[in-house]
Parts: structure tokens; C-alpha cells; sequence
């Protein structure tokens, strides 16, 4: 079969990554057919098939940007996250159909009221939005398999897991389709710290922490490229916005004028990027990336951590209080993301992102805040 042999072909080449190997078996959902049949490659289902809402909802029409082709279909998972819920946006905006996949009947109510088509389905079981998921252009974005306090061994093995088996699922069921491009998303940890400077996709992995439970998925991703998938790889940075860390960490904090928790004097070199944009490179490089390719998301100007709260701050004419930890207090951050990104350097550069035509809509951290501040006051 194509994905059989593309897998294969890929497990027995040598490898060059320093990760330990044979620990992560790559597994089938049961009952895949040969991809050049043309029929689905997940037929036989483990567990009970979750129902599929589909609502027809009238499109918004496209904004110009990516508006080339309104009939394509997009399938979007992880549709309701923090990056998920802009992307659906963006994609309705350009007057795409776009089918969201997502756990919850709330997140889908919400995916409706955005002119989305919402898919209830968990990446994590096969079932019936598996025949949704053959469209034109797929954006895998996994979520977190869970939530976790304290970043260990066996929690990295188990999101390890959860992230392989939730690949296959999406890549088996689209690999017999017509699917002109798949944007793959993973997480810039995977480079580990890189020190001050930025470093390009070339630069080799050194994967620390939360980046360990990419290694085994990221691999496998291999052997679907060898099998002809065209997959786009690419790695978000420091991702911001009106949610997520930033909303809780410095937003709420500042506007309600209490403390905003701050790790050593200046906090590590990271590259931000506004969600907004972020969504828009991802629909960017469904459209020009080059199939195999990897690529960083992020802002050309990299600020140090503690900058975005000052500056933040800053915009909203809000004074700033502080509270200093030292450097080594940040391991008991609430989680293992944040904990990570209090530790190290982080700097990527985004040089083969503006090479294939991409621009930025707020190219530096105090325009981004200020497009935050707006949202906030309407």
C-alpha cells in the first residue's frame, strides 16, 4: 500500500536524530485498504462513531486575500483552539467552506455562528469525520491530548503517543483523497533553546521538555511525505493575541492592576507573533508553501519576555506592577509550556516564510498589542 510502503521505506533508512528509537511503534487504525482504491482508508471502526453536525450556513464573501478560488473546502482540526478558532475565521472570511472539526457541542455553536461547517469527532478515535476530512486543503492542529501541571517522562511518553495516534487517524483517512496540500503544525519548542540569535529551519533539533513529545509524530511525518503526501510543516513561535498565555499571564493582571508574575531581570529572547498573522501564514503557505517544507512563524524582531507586558502596559495606559521570581522558581510555572518558555531562548527566523512572499499585517510586537487593546474596548 502507499502509506505502508512510504513508512517502511522511511524505518529502515538510517537515522540522524539524537531521540531514543523502536520505542514508538507506528500502528494502523484497523481496516485500511490499499490507497489506490479510492475509498477511505479507515472502513472498519474500534469504537462507537460520534455524529457528524453539519449546518449549511450562508459564507461570508471572500476578502480579496486567498479569495482566488471560493470553492475550495478546508478542513480544519483543533478548530476551536486559540490558533484553530482564527484560522476558521480567516478561511470563512476568504469565502471558503470550511469544515471544523471539534470535541465539544459549545465549540460547535460557535464554529456555526463564525459561518463554519462544525465536524464532532476526537482525533484520538476514528469514526465518521474521517470522510469529512478529504478536502482540498487540510490544517492539522492537533491539540493537546490533555492538560498537565508538571512536565515528566511518563507525561512526554503519553503525549507522544496521543500525537502519532492522532496523525494516523487524520493522514491515512486523507492519503486516498485528492487533497492538494496539507499544512502540518507543530511547535518551534521542537528546536529546543536556541540561544540569542535566530536560527533557520536548517539548524538540527535539539528538543527539550515539552519539545521531546513531537520527536516520535514528527518523525513519522517523514514516511507520509516518502508515500506522496503533500504536507507543509510548520512551527509557530511565540503566538499572541486577545487568549491563550497572554490573556492570562499579563491581559487580566494588568487591566484588573494586580501583579504580573516575572521570571529573573529581563526574561529569556523569544519571536513573537500575532495570531491573526500566524493564521494567515498558515493559509499562506497552503497556498505557496513548497510540499516537504518546514517552516518558522514568527516576527523578523525578536523582544525579550518581559518586554510584551511593559508594552502592553504601555498601549493600554495602564500602570505596571511586578513581581520578580528568581530564574530557577520558573520550573513551578503552571504548566510545562509556560515553564519552558520562562527558561530559554527561543529566537527563530522567518527568512524562508518572506521568501515565498508572505507579509506581515503587525510586524512588531507594539503594533500587535495595539490591535489587542482595540479588540478589548469593542
Amino acid at each position: 500500500m502507499l502509506i505502508r510502503n512510504g513508512i517502511a521505506a522511511f524505518l529502515t533508512r538510517p537515522r540522524h536524530r539524537s531521540q531514543p528509537q523502536g520505542r514508538y511503534v507506528y500502528s494502523r487504525a484497523a481496516g485500511l485498504t490499499q490507497a489506490s482504491s479510492g475509498r477511505c482508508l479507515c472502513e472498519r471502526r474500534t469504537s462507537p462513531v460520534r455524529a457528524v453536525s453539519v449546518v449549511g450556513n450562508p459564507l461570508a464573501r471572500h476578502t480579496g486575500y486567498m479569495a482566488g478560488d471560493p470553492e475550495r473546502t478546508m478542513f480544519v482540526t483543533g478548530a476551536s483552539g486559540f490558533i484553530g478558532a482564527e484560522l476558521v475565521k480567516l478561511l470563512v472570511a476568504c469565502g471558503h467552506r470550511v469544515f471544523g472539526l471539534t470535541r465539544s457541542a459549545e465549540a460547535a455553536q460557535r464554529l456555526r455562528r463564525v459561518g463554519a461547517i462544525p465536524v464532532i469527532g476526537n482525533l484520538l478515535e476514528p469514526g465518521q469525520w474521517q470522510d469529512e476530512a478529504a478536502a482540498d486543503w487540510v490544517f492539522h492542529l492537533p491539540p493537546a491530548a490533555r492538560r498537565i501541571r508538571w512536565l515528566t517522562r511518563i507525561s512526554v511518553e503519553s503525549m507522544s503517543r496521543a500525537r502519532v495516534l492522532m496523525d494516523a487517524h487524520l493522514l491515512d483517512a486523507v492519503a486516498a483523497g485528492a487533497t492538494r496540500r496539507i499544512v502540518y503544525v507543530a511547535h518551534a519548542s521542537y528546536y529546543g533553546a536556541t540561544g540569542p540569535r535566530p536560527i533557520t529551519e536548517d539548524a538540527p533539533p535539539r528538543p527539550s521538555g515539552w519539545g521531546r513529545s513531537l520527536v516520535p509524530a514528527l518523525d513519522r511525518l517523514d514516511g507520509y511525505r516518502l508515500a506522496g503526501l503533500p504536507i507543509v510543516t510548520a512551527f509557530p513561535a511565540c503566538v499572541y493575541g486577545n487568549g491563550s498565555w497572554l490573556r492570562e499571564r499579563v491581559i487580566e493582571p494588568i487591566m484588573a492592576g494586580r501583579r504580573v508574575l516575572q521570571s529573573g531581570k529581563t526574561g529569556p529572547w523569544v519571536s513573537p507573533i500575532h495570531v491573526h498573522d500566524c493564521a494567515r501564514a498558515l493559509s499562506h503557505l497552503a497556498e505557496h508553501g513548497e510540499p516537504g517544507s518546514q517552516y518558522f512563524l514568527a516576527n523578523s524582531d525578536p523582544v525579550q519576555l518581559h518586554d510584551v507586558a511593559a508594552t502592553f502596559a504601555s498601549v493600554a495606559n495602564r500602570p505596571l506592577h511586578v513581581r520578580r521570581v528568581p530564574r530557577f522558581a520558573s520550573r513551578f510555572a503552571p504548566g510545562p509550556v509556560l515553564a519552558e518558555c520562562l527558561q530559554a531562548d527561543a529566537v527563530f527566523s522567518n527568512i524562508r516564510l518572506r521568501g515565498i512572499g508572505f507579509r506581515f499585517r503587525y510586524p512588531t510586537l507594539e503594533q500587535g498589542l495595539r490591535q489587542v487593546v482595540r479588540a478589548l474596548d469593542e
